[in-house]
Formats: structure tokens, C-alpha cells, sequence
């Protein structure tokens, strides 16, 4: 049990401490002994004027009320106004000595190991200076963002508010002692019914030695972060009267920690902890959504005069990889019927004998006139392309021919194609041999790299994986595996993965998180090696940071709020595009299912089922879904989009539908875990069969795919295009309840 201590702030903290007001959130005086810091503020707009620490003399009196259980502490601070103040507000302040710039920070979705990276001013979407192509020395390079400087002597403050978060959390790990901390707290406080959110604040000394990890209330920024750079803030104090009480709830967890995936680790388990998450809506089947967004995927199919083929964008040109481009057949391949096959392979018969180097890479784009055409980066330097733009083109190329074997129609399968990603199998092998690295962009004619730098080829790692079987050549398996290694290396020592997106720099991002988990469960499965799913693991903890833990409450006025969206689930972009989405891009998330197949860790499947129901939470009432579900307020917040469509969000929604089952069943141990928006649960069992009882709340009727295996079934791989094996389905109206037999084998 909690064991709840009430205590005064003058006898705890601050007796005998000299107090002076400050327009910084680290301590005036340095005291060891003393870890928080409880502060009045003032401000003039949204800048700091004042920071003092609360003794008898103040504006505020303060009652904390301390719960312990284990490594966690649950405070409850209750400032009470003693007079009537203006541009007021409060803070709580936990202080470390002995810091330095080496340790660790991450606030979700927003800051990773500081965001301690080069800062150039460019334009959206149009990449890095051209005197920093072909350079091996560049360092990660962002457009402005919150940060801790990288310049040691240069002052050091990060300032976001909760809208700004995946998670209301700020997380360190102080390496030399061994220890992390994560800080969880509420979204903010209410005021005339709607929440203030908290900022989030990280500050640091000048000599990096002490460091202050600021919550705030109301949350003041002095700058407001936008989708790309700052603006004014619009945050301000607020106006009290005597006896109004404002309520900060923050969580420590104090841990001993040794690096970042072990952080990370343990944030997974914790950032639900805090603030608990309203349950998941269950809005849409995902038989309804696969048939909604296959619908939304065939109306892309473009005829031209130089040929036919399924756009990924909301354009007629071929867009290689990332945002769908040869990823969106896939879902029409899964249909098998003889016109969508066609219909692939007339895409295939566009795309993969055009817009290629010598090298074997393909550019970015192929316009609908049969020529490359030059889109974001290479506008500015022609004959680049985005390197995870070909390794989603591997693995996605291999993976449909893999489908299409499956399926029994090896037949339709053009020798051409495959010479094609062979070729760019090849060229992946090429480059890593010479470079030890494939960059963020690569030269699409030589094949060396042009940025260097990121993770921006790590499908190209599940892509050579596969290709190893398929083409039976271990030397993909071999550079595969180099090139994890490397990714993994570089992710458990900073703590992030970038490189994935055309229209941003080297920020970190969710996109080549979900990546480099997948290909490490490839390796796993293919390999049968532990390592690798110790890894797969250590990144989607990462992909678990990108992901919204909590139901955020939006302005009433906002459409989501009208909705009554949740918005757990969303996934964050990137730290300069700032906005949540529907799902990963352009994936299931197929990899966290296999996890929580091979570890039984639910907090995989949970986080899972979240991503699922949350896309549902985008899909519009004519079918369509965008790439906004946010309530950020640098882009599109309390949006779906309405009135508009994404190409992406649709593949990746017929992908989930596809790839995860609706409901998973160990028969063995009489448990079950539902992703599909439906209610399930174990009614009868005996030594032949295992029955079911399914419900379905939803609108539209259901037609839910159980995958249910024992044990010994379950150790296996499952594989790719593993659906296809999926024969147990079942139907259930909208609104109805029905019993399924299962035979145990």
C-alpha cells in the first residue's frame, strides 16, 4: 500500500534558505542536500520575469502530499494563493548535481538525447545546403527545434508544453551514476473548463554541471514550436485570487539504469502509470477498414500513356517507397483476384524498369511521362535519392514475390522484376562494402553516399534479409547483418533513430524506429538468434516513446473533441513535423504482434491495439483518412483532416487489417488478447475444442480473423504473409453476439 505523507513546505525543504527571485529555472543557490525546488513565477507574456523559490514571504502556501512504493514516489503539490496575483504561476523543480551534457534526455515525441544537434535554417522540404552533401564529418543536422545546446558555454534551456508530447514525461539517464529518472505527470490544470497544459522544462548551468527539470503551471514557453522553427507564444500566466489552489501531481521513478535501452525499457512499463488512458473506442472492424481502404487504394489507379499503375500520392507520378509508393500493391496483391493482380503488375511494369541508376537505386520520383523527376532534396541537388525510399522498394518487392508464391501464382512473377530488385539488393551490398554506411541520400548513378549520416537504410536491413532467401545469396544475410549491428550501436548509444522523411533533415523520428524493429525481428526469425529479439525489443520500446499514452483532453470547440476522440495510439511523426497520425509509415506494425507472440509481454500487444484503435479514430465518414490525428498545437490540432486524403494512412490501414489477426487465442493456456474492435472472451473449453464468445459493439458488421495456436506452434516463426494461413473467420453482425468453435489440435 501507499503509505501517503503530508507535509508543509517550510518544514521540508527551504528553512534557513536564502531566497531571491530569478528569470532562470536553475537554483540561485546550489545546495546538494535539497533536490526540489518549489517556485512562484511571473511573468510579463509569455517571458519569464521572475522565479523565486516559496518561503513565508511568498504569494503561495504549499502542501505536499508524498506517496512511496518502491522506486516510484507520487507527489502531490497543492499551491494555495495567499493574495491576488496576475501573470502568476508555479513550478516544481528537480535539481541534479554532478550533471553533464554526455547524459541523456528524452521527453516523447519531442526530444531525444537532448536534440544536441547542428541547427541550419531551411525551407520545408528542400533538404541540406549543398556544401553538406558528401561529407562524412557532418553531424546530425536539424532545422530549429526545442534543444539543449550542443556548445558548451552556450546557455541551455528546452521548453515544450504537454500538446507538444506523446507522453507528459520528462526522462534522463545519468551514465557515470548509473542511475535513470523519469518524471510522469497530468496533461495540465483546469481553468474555466478547459486544461492549461504544463510545460516541460530542461534547463542547464553554463559548465553543464547542475541541471533543473522544470514542471510548470500554467505552461508559459517563451517561444512556441511550429512545424518547423518557433513563433510567439501565446502561453501566459494567469490571474489568481486569493485562496485558488493549483494542483501539480508528478511521479519520480528513480531506477539504477546503465544506458538508453534499458531507460527506455523501463519507461515502456511506466508511461502508462501516471495518467490513466480512457479504454480504446471500438469504432470500425478491421474488415471494414481493409474494405474501405482498398477502395480508397484502387481509386488511385492511374491510366496514362505511358502506362497504368496505383499512385501513392494524391498526384499521377510513381513515388518510390516511404509514403506507399510499390508498397500500396501489396494490400491489392493480398486480394487475389485476377484483375488487382493486373492491376500490380502493371505497376510493377511502370516503376521498376524506370527511374533507375546505373547503380541499381531508383531516384525519388517517376513522373506519369515515364521520367525521373526531381522532388524536395534533389530539386536542389539533382541525382540524390532518400535512401529509405529504396530499402522499403527492397523489402516491399521482395515481400509481394514471397505473396505472390504463396499464393500459387509464382507464374505471374516477370523474370524482368526480379533481375530489377535484385539489382537493387546488389547496389545496397555495393555501397556497404565501399562505405561501411548508407547515409541519409545516396547517389543514384555511382551509388556512393551524398548525406551522410542516420538511419535512413534500415528497411534496406529486413530488405537483404529476405533477399537472402529468395534469391538464395548469403552475402545479403551478411551485409544484413553488418548493417544491424551498426544501426543498433548507434541507436543504443543516442538513443534515437533518423533519416526516414524527404521533407525533413536529420531529426529523429518514428518512421525508421518501426523500421529497424521490424528488420530486427526479420533476422530474428530468419536467423533464430536471441540477440536479435533482445534488440527488436530495445526499439519498439523507442517506437512506444513515439506513440500517445493518454487521452488528451482537446478544447471543446476543436473537431476531434466534438468526436469525442481518443487519441491514444496516435503516432508522432518526427520532432520537426510535430503532429500525431494514423499508424506508422508504411507499416502494420506486424513486429510488435511477433514480439508479443515470442515474449508474451502484453505491453507489446497493448501498444498495438492502441495504434489500431487509433487509426479507426481517423477514418472519415466517406472512407478517407489523412495523416493528421493531433492535438499539438504547432500543426493541424484537434484535426483529422476532414475533406482530405493521404495515400499512406490508407496502405498502412489495409496493412494492419491484413497482417495482425483480430483476435489472438493460446490454446494452451486459455488466454486470448482482441486487436479488432470487437469483445471476446473463453467461454467453454475441453480436450477437442475451445469456444469463443465474440460481441460486436460497432456500427458495421465483422469479419474477425483468429489466429490461435499452442505453444509449441507459437515457438515457431510466423513469418511473412502468415494471413494467408489464417482460415478461422468469423462473422458477427453489427450490434450482435455469436459463439465460435475452435479445435485444439
Amino acid at each position: 500500500m501507499f503509505q501517503k505523507l503530508i507535509v508543509y513546505v517550510f518544514c521540508l525543504f527551504y528553512t534557513g534558505v536564502n531566497v531571491m527571485a530569478q528569470t532562470s529555472w536553475l537554483p540561485n543557490v546550489r545546495n546538494t542536500e535539497k533536490s526540489i525546488r518549489l517556485l512562484a513565477c511571473k511573468y510579463a507574456g509569455a517571458e519569464l520575469k521572475a522565479c523565486k523559490e516559496i518561503d513565508g514571504s511568498s504569494g503561495w502556501d504549499v502542501r505536499i502530499e508524498q506517496s512511496p512504493l518502491g522506486e516510484s514516489t507520487v507527489y502531490q503539490f497543492i499551491f494555495t494563493a495567499r493574495e491576488d496575483m496576475q501573470d502568476a504561476g508555479v513550478a516544481v523543480a528537480f535539481d541534479r548535481y554532478g550533471w553533464t551534457s554526455d547524459n541523456y534526455v528524452m521527453i516523447p515525441a519531442s526530444v531525444y538525447n537532448g536534440n544536441r544537434q547542428r541547427i541550419v535554417y531551411r525551407e520545408y522540404a528542400t533538404g541540406l545546403d549543398k556544401s553538406d552533401y558528401n561529407r562524412r564529418d557532418l553531424a546530425l543536422t536539424s532545422n530549429p527545434i526545442p534543444q539543449l545546446s550542443p556548445d558548451f558555454g552556450s546557455k541551455s534551456r528546452l521548453e515544450v508544453n504537454v500538446s507538444n508530447t506523446a507522453t507528459p514525461a520528462i526522462v534522463w539517464l545519468e551514465r557515470a551514476k548509473g542511475t535513470g529518472t523519469i518524471l510522469l505527470t497530468d496533461q495540465g490544470i483546469e481553468r474555466d473548463n478547459r486544461v492549461i497544459d504544463h510545460a516541460l522544462i530542461v534547463e542547464e548551468t553554463l559548465d553543464r554541471s547542475v541541471a533543473s527539470f522544470v514542471i510548470s503551471a500554467p505552461g508559459v514557453r517563451s517561444r512556441k514550436p511550429e512545424f518547423i522553427g518557433f513563433s510567439k507564444s501565446p502561453d501566459r500566466g494567469i490571474s489568481v485570487k486569493k485562496g485558488d489552489e493549483i494542483v501539480i501531481r508528478i511521479t519520480e521513478v528513480k531506477f539504477p539504469c546503465q544506458n538508453v535501452p534499458e531507460l527506455l525499457a523501463r519507461f515502456v512499463q511506466e508511461r502508462k502509470s501516471h495518467v490513466k488512458s480512457d479504454p480504446p473506442r471500438n469504432l470500425m472492424p478491421l474488415s471494414e477498414v481493409l474494405t474501405r481502404m482498398e477502395k480508397n487504394i484502387d481509386e488511385r489507379y492511374y491510366q496514362g500513356e505511358q502506362g497504368e499503375y496505383y499512385c501513392p500520392e494524391n498526384a499521377n507520378w510513381m513515388s518510390y517507397g516511404w509514403i506507399g509508393g510499390l508498397i500500396n500493391t501489396y494490400p491489392m496483391l493480398a486480394i487475389g483476384d485476377a484483375e488487382h493482380l493486373q492491376r500490380v503488375k502493371n505497376t510493377f511494369d511502370f516503376a521498376l524498369p524506370r527511374a533507375k541508376g546505373k547503380s541499381g537505386y531508383y531516384y525519388d520520383i517517376l513522373a506519369a511521362n515515364g521520367e525521373p523527376m526531381n522532388r524536395d532534396a534533389a530539386v536542389h541537388y539533382p541525382g540524390v535519392g532518400l535512401t529509405r525510399r529504396n530499402g522499403d522498394v527492397l523489402y516491399w518487392m521482395v515481400k509481394q514475390f514471397m505473396l505472390l508464391k504463396a499464393q500459387g501464382r509464382a507464374d505471374a512473377i516477370d523474370a524482368a522484376w526480379e533481375s530489377d530488385v535484385r539489382k537493387l539488393a546488389d547496389a545496397f551490398v555495393d555501397t556497404w562494402k565501399r562505405e561501411s554506411t548508407w547515409g541519409n541520400y545516396i547517389h543514384v548513378e555511382t551509388g556512393d553516399v551524398a548525406v551522410y549520416n542516420t538511419t535512413s537504410g534500415a528497411m534496406a536491413v529486413a530488405g537483404l534479409a529476405l533477399a537472402s532467401v529468395y534469391y538464395d545469396d548469403t552475402r545479403y544475410l551478411d551485409i544484413a547483418r553488418q548493417a544491424a549491428a551498426d544501426y543498433y550501436a548507434n541507436f543504443a548509444l543516442v538513443g534515437f533513430t533518423s533519416g526516414a522523411c524527404g521533407d525533413i533533415l536529420q531529426n529523429a523520428d518514428s518512421e525508421t524506429a518501426i523500421a529497424l524493429t521490424t528488420s530486427l525481428v526479420t533476422l530474428y526469425e530468419l536467423t533464430g538468434e536471441e540477440t536479435y529479439l533482445r534488440q527488436a525489443q530495445d526499439l519498439a520500446h523507442l517506437c512506444a516513446t513515439w506513440t500517445v499514452s493518454f487521452s488528451y483532453r482537446l478544447p471543446s470547440e476543436t473537431p476531434l473533441a466534438k468526436l469525442g476522440a481518443n487519441l491514444t495510439g496516435a503516432v508522432w511523426a518526427s520532432t520537426q513535423n510535430k503532429h500525431g497520425a494514423p499508424g506508422f509509415c508504411t507499416q502494420s506494425g506486424d513486429a510488435l504482434f511477433k514480439l508479443y507472440r515470442a515474449t508474451r509481454n502484453e505491453l507489446y500487444a497493448e501498444l498495438l491495439r492502441d495504434i489500431i484503435h487509433a487509426h479507426a479514430e481517423g477514418v472519415q465518414p466517406n472512407g478517407k483518412i489523412t495523416e493528421r490525428l493531433t492535438y499539438c498545437d504547432a500543426d493541424s490540432r484537434g484535426s483529422r483532416g476532414d475533406g482530405g486524403k493521404t495515400g499512406w494512412t490508407e496502405t498502412n490501414g489495409a496493412l494492419m487489417a491484413l497482417e495482425i489477426p483480430g483476435i489472438y487465442v493460446r490454446t494452451d493456456i486459455d488466454s486470448l488478447y482482441v486487436f479488432d474492435h470487437v469483445e471476446a472472451e473463453i467461454v467453454k473449453r475441453n480436450k477437442k475444442q475451445l469456444v469463443l464468445r465474440l460481441t460486436n459493439p460497432t456500427a458495421y458488421d465483422a469479419v474477425v480473423t483468429v489466429l490461435a495456436e499452442d505453444a509449441e506452434q507459437a515457438a515457431r516463426p510466423l513469418g511473412d504473409n502468415a494471413f494467408l494461413r489464417w482460415t478461422d473467420k468469423v462473422m458477427v453482425e453489427s450490434g450482435r453476439t455469436v459463439n465460435y468453435k475452435l479445435k485444439i489440435n
